[in-house]
């Protein structure tokens, strides 16, 4: 059971330690516990940043503490530091190892019979967590009185208990695990109507959003006309050697990268590469003080070594920028280190920045599993395509970030976190990439909208041959949306009905449809060093495309296709927000890009919220 705590990193996915909140719908009660003063604070925790499996492509980590460290020496920390994710994980997983006696006999140490108060709340709410989330262990909660209960509300850092309070949560649940099937397994759905779940949105809201998606249908194909005339001077690209040498100079100068590059083949790349780098980083935040220190893995993936290497190592400099160090001193609630601008932090409330005049992101613009109901967070400048300064959430921005703080995210993730050659190229990569997560998010499986590939390039023809050779059957369905962004998932389907999927976004329809095949976590090996993977048969009968004819409205210059972009989402109302994230040691643009109203992750959770652009597209498919 303890693996069920352990946090997933992938490309698109790095979860902050999961977090629940408070009783109370109003921010003013929440998160009333007490902050050390900077005399009174705990000494720093050292956490080892620990891999604990690999799925596929998913490596699941955890932020382990001291094995000196006891469950009560844990347990006594937690309640000092309630917010403290890492240890309130920790402290999940030793749980999960318990038997239900053991739980039962700790239930009972949350309450004091002389006051009926709950003097360990932090155990309450890991209790209620527990009872929660495994199964089994249904009767926890009832062992704990209602005043413990109510107190867990107040003492954990973690998602779960805020979101499974909603009054739809069963549902939302159930249609999460409808539309998991159909995403993520091609299973179909049923019949609009036909399911006896509650619905989560008005059919007349849908509708409406509906014909909202149908008048933006369309936009960015009219910008790029306009813009397309008049879009400036070409840009070369730097090849693709020249930017790996540049990444791996800095990295080396650095010593952030360990080890040896190694080859792997469990992609459908031919050329897939991975190397390690070296997590450490130290957060001295409120009452959260930790270090974090470890190795990460980063891939890269290619039609040449050039490509793979450069994809590796800019994905190094892309999550090493965004692993921080936060600092005390400068603004009130400290900074992040190293960084090429400052970054200083603001802890407040959303009503008290507004109240100052203040522009800040709602929270709850974002897609969020539990509601914000203003209480204090962390915030930090972000810039709008005006350069205009808007605060958001530090914890939207960063991986792993352990503030002294209520989550907002059950998983935060690394959507729209990018690197570039320049700050220009870092701001598209970022938003192609949230328009291919929100494609994969909010578009229902429909096998009319899955194709073949071939390609009239003889390298390409060749490589789709050398599959068919293998016995994997290579196919792709389109999930392009309203914002006009070519989006593609490459699919496989296993001998077993599994389905492996990835999903790929670009200006230039091509080169979308090569980014899904080559993420696609399908063993293959052009060199034949393993016997073949046979795939299942796959889809009969699916039209072929070619390569070369899917849409391509790609433009000269980055700073052309970001003028697109940026045109295309704000006359849609989804103006973005950029964060830059350059270190000072390594000087390569690294941007987090937010897009309010965008979904950020197709990973269904039994928290995930299915948002209305789904349903409408539900909706849509049934008339």
């Amino acid at each position: 059971m303890a693996a069920a705590f352990a946090r997933r990193q992938t490309r698109a996915l790095e979860p902050r330690c999961a977090r629940p909140r408070r009783k109370s719908c109003k921010g003013t009660a929440f998160m009333s516990h007490h902050i050390p003063s900077a005399g009174a604070a705990p000494e720093p925790l050292d956490y080892a940043y620990t891999h604990e499996r690999t799925q596929a492509t998913t490596g699941y980590f955890a932020c382990v503490p001291p094995a000196s460290l006891s469950f009560e020496a844990a347990l006594e920390r937690l309640e000092a530091t309630p917010w403290d994710d890492f240890l309130h994980l920790h402290l999940l997983r030793l749980l999960g190892e318990k038997s239900p006696e053991d739980l039962h006999a700790l239930a009972a140490r949350c309450t004091d019979p002389a006051t009926e108060g709950c003097p360990r709340p932090a155990l309450a709410a890991l209790l209620r967590e527990c009872a929660l989330l495994l199964p089994g262990l249904e009767g926890l909660e009832a062992a704990l009185p209602p005043t413990a209960r109510d107190a867990a509300l107040e003492a954990t850092p973690a998602v779960y208990l805020r979101a499974a309070a909603q009054p739809d949560f069963a549902a939302a649940a159930a249609w999460s695990a409808l539309f998991r099937a159909n995403i993520c397994e091609h299973h179909p759905l049923p019949r609009w109507g036909e399911t006896d779940l509650p619905p989560l949105f008005a059919e007349e809201r849908l509708r409406a959003v509906l014909a909202d998606m149908e008048a933006q249908t369309g936009e960015l194909r009219r910008l790029h006309a306009r813009l397309a005339a008049d879009s400036g001077p070409a840009w070369r690209r730097p090849p693709a050697q020249e930017t790996f040498l540049r990444a791996q100079d800095a990295l080396m100068e650095a010593g952030l990268v360990e080890g040896r590059e190694m080859r792997h083949e469990a992609s459908l790349a031919p050329i897939a590469l991975l190397r390690d780098w070296r997590v450490d980083v130290s957060v001295r935040n409120g009452a959260v003080r930790h270090n974090l220190r470890g190795t990460a893995r980063a891939y890269g993936r290619g039609l040449s070594l050039a490509a793979a290497r450069a994809s590796c190592a800019m994905e190094i400099v892309e999550r090493a920028s965004a692993y921080v160090s936060v600092e005390e001193g400068g603004a009130a609630a400290g900074r992040i280190a190293d960084r090429k601008a400052e970054l200083p932090l603001v802890r407040a409330r959303l009503s008290e920045l507004r109240a100052q005049g203040r522009e800040a992101l709602d929270p709850n613009a974002l897609p969020l599993e539990a509601p914000y109901t203003d209480f204090p967070l962390h915030w930090l400048p972000a810039r709008d395509p005006a350069g205009a300064t808007v605060l958001v959430p530090a914890q939207a921005v960063f991986l792993f970030c352990n503030l002294d703080e209520p989550a907002l995210f059950l998983a935060g993730g690394s959507t729209g976190l990018a690197s570039g050659n320049t700050l220009e190229e870092a701001k598209v990569a970022a938003l192609t990439e949230i328009a291919e997560r929100d494609a994969e998010a909010t578009t229902p499986y429909r096998r009319t909208r899955c194709f073949c590939l071939r390609s009239r390039d003889p390298r390409l023809q060749a490589l789709l041959e050398d599959y068919a050779a293998c016995g994997v059957r290579v196919q792709f369905q389109d999930l392009t949306t309203e914002l006009g962004l070519p989006v593609y998932q490459c699919f496989v389907l296993g001998p077993e009905g599994t389905v492996v999927r990835a999903t790929g976004a670009n200006l230039c329809g091509p080169r979308a449809a090569l980014a899904a095949l080559t993420e696609t976590p399908w063993p293959y090996s052009p060199l034949r060093s393993a016997p073949p993977r046979p795939s299942g048969p796959g889809l009969a009968g699916l039209p072929v495309r070619d390569l070369e004819d899917l849409p391509d409205l790609s433009l000269p210059s980055p700073a052309a296709a970001l003028r697109l972009l940026e045109e295309t989402l704000t006359a849609q109302g989804r103006r973005p927000l950029y964060v830059e994230l350059t270190r000072a040691d390594l000087g390569l643009p690294v941007v987090r890009a937010l897009a309010p109203g965008l979904a950020l992750t197709a990973e269904w959770e039994r928290f995930s919220r299915p948002g209305p652009r789904l349903f409408a597209r539900y909706l849509a498919a049934a008339d």
